[in-house]
Order: C-alpha cells, then structure tokens, then sequence
C-alpha cells in the first residue's frame, strides 16, 4: 500500500498525463479525492466530444448499474457535476 502511495504521490507531482499510470486512474482519483487536488481530467462526454475539464474531486463510488463514478465540483462549469471514470481519458495536476 505504502508503494502505490509513493507512486501515486510521484506521478502526480511530475504534472504529466497519468491515465497509464501504474497504480491506477482510480488510485488516482483516490488519492487526489483525500488530498483536495485539483485535476483536469480529458472526458468523453455522452455524444462523442471531448473535453478538458478542472475538476477538484470529492467522491469515487462503484454505481448501482456497475459504473466508477466521479463527483466533484467542475471548475468549467462552476457546479458539482458526477463523471462516469470510464470515459475519463487522462488525468493530470492543474
């Protein structure tokens, strides 16, 4: 545990894109959840289009339906908005 951690913390630092990360776009989500980061996260929305959003996380929760999901509040948009982890394409400190 205390390895992914140190991984975790090291690649957040380095500020590059993270979706192929070691330790995981969860562990990462995870992480940036308990230390109050603000991330931008790359994000296929429903229809196709991409966007970058700054997000600054607050929950990561398996759905009923089956799908990690992602709440925080989207610095875009300036609401708290939930994100299917699935679609989240890259991950990187803001």
């Amino acid at each position: 545990m205390r390895h992914t951690r140190r991984a975790t913390r090291a690649a957040l630092a380095t500020g590059k894109a993270l979706a192929a990360a070691a330790c995981g776009l969860l562990g990462l989500l995870r992480y940036a959840t308990e230390a109050g980061l603000t991330v931008l996260i790359g994000y296929i929305k429903e229809d196709s289009t991409q966007s970058v959003r700054p997000i600054t996380p607050e929950k990561v929760w398996l759905s009923k339906a089956g799908y990690w999901c992602l709440r925080g509040a989207c610095l875009l948009r300036g609401e708290h908005r939930t994100f299917r982890v699935g679609r989240i394409t890259n991950l990187e400190t803001a």
